[in-house]
């Protein structure tokens, strides 16, 4: 009996290390999108993997409970040495991301990935942040579309409206973050956009066109309630950024029961679309982006 047990107890012990060992070992390269597109509940193996990586913490505003994963299809963004070309229209070529979301925006996040989708907006590769290494978390050449990641504020001490799973990035390199400081010292993440990304023109006299860059579909986020872009701010700017609205409208939208939240959130979504739709006829807006600072403004004001 005694051999018997302590048989068992090498075999847990075993195992467990196994499972530690692969956890510690596990990369990007072993992502895949092991679901047909949809919206699904975060399983038990994923919220523990997302838990061993910090992605949640015991202190995070919002845990697995709260969050689903979008599986959809996206056209590619391919780079040679660093540089985009375009991907060919004609092919029909497309991958499998992944975005982890607050339960209550999961529809819409699903529906407006599905519009991009079909717009053929290319994204570089989109992988929930628990599937990179620490080794790759140091790389600066990283770019990929997420969302949910209980993580501070960058150059911050108070939670990123990523840790509540309302704001998705896309394309960091096509679309990276910018700070300049009091004494002009400038942070450019990533380092790498810095010689290809900072000026934002699509098109340019004697130069590659360029795909992946956030202007092209700020609109469609805005219509499916992501409304807030960080391409608006004067710093920092945050071209990758989006999400659902001001810090004070989020934390209502967290606090309110589920069922309460996804009606006030739809009911949002609506007035923004509602908004847009009148904007050139009735406010007289001929510009898309006039359009969209007025029904911004309005719409969040009112959601207060």
């Amino acid at each position: 009996m005694r051999l018997e047990s302590a048989f068992v107890l090498f075999l847990v012990m075993t195992l467990a290390s196994c499972a530690t060992r692969d956890s510690i070992d596990l990369s990007s390269k072993d992502f895949h999108a092991d679901a047909q597109a949809g919206v699904y509940s975060v399983s038990v193996k994923e919220c523990e993997l997302m838990m061993e990586r910090q992605v949640v913490k015991n202190n995070s505003p919002i845990k697995c409970n709260r969050l689903k994963k979008i599986v959809f299809p996206y056209y590619p963004l391919f780079t040679e040495t660093s540089n985009t070309r375009e991907v060919n229209r004609e092919e029909h070529l497309s991958s499998m991301g992944v975005l982890v979301v607050l339960d209550i925006v999961a529809d819409e996040v699903f529906s407006l990935f599905n519009t991009l989708y079909q717009f053929q907006f290319p994204l570089y590769q989109v992988i929930p942040i628990e599937y990179f290494s620490e080794r790759e978390k140091l790389k600066d050449d990283i770019n990929n579309s997420y969302a949910f990641d209980s993580r501070l504020i960058t150059r911050g001490t108070t939670w990123s409206e990523h840790a509540y799973g309302v704001a998705i990035d896309i394309n960091p390199f096509q679309n990276p973050y910018f700070y300049v400081g009091e004494n002009a010292d400038a942070l450019v993440i990533p380092q790498s956009a810095v010689s290809q990304y900072l000026n934002r023109a699509k098109y340019r006299p004697g130069k590659a066109t360029r795909f992946g860059m956030a202007e092209e579909v700020v609109l469609e986020f805005a219509k499916h309630g992501f409304v807030i872009w960080g391409g608006d701010w004067d710093r920092p700017i945050d071209y990758m950024h989006f999400q659902v609205g001001s810090r004070a409208f989020i934390d209502k939208l967290t606090s309110l029961p589920v069922k309460r939240a996804k009606a006030w959130f739809h009911a949002y979504v609506v007035q923004m679309n509602m908004c847009l739709k009148t904007a050139k006829t009735i406010q007289g807006f001929s510009d898309q982006d006039l359009a969209r600072k007025f029904c911004v403004e309005k719409v969040t004001t009112a959601f207060q």
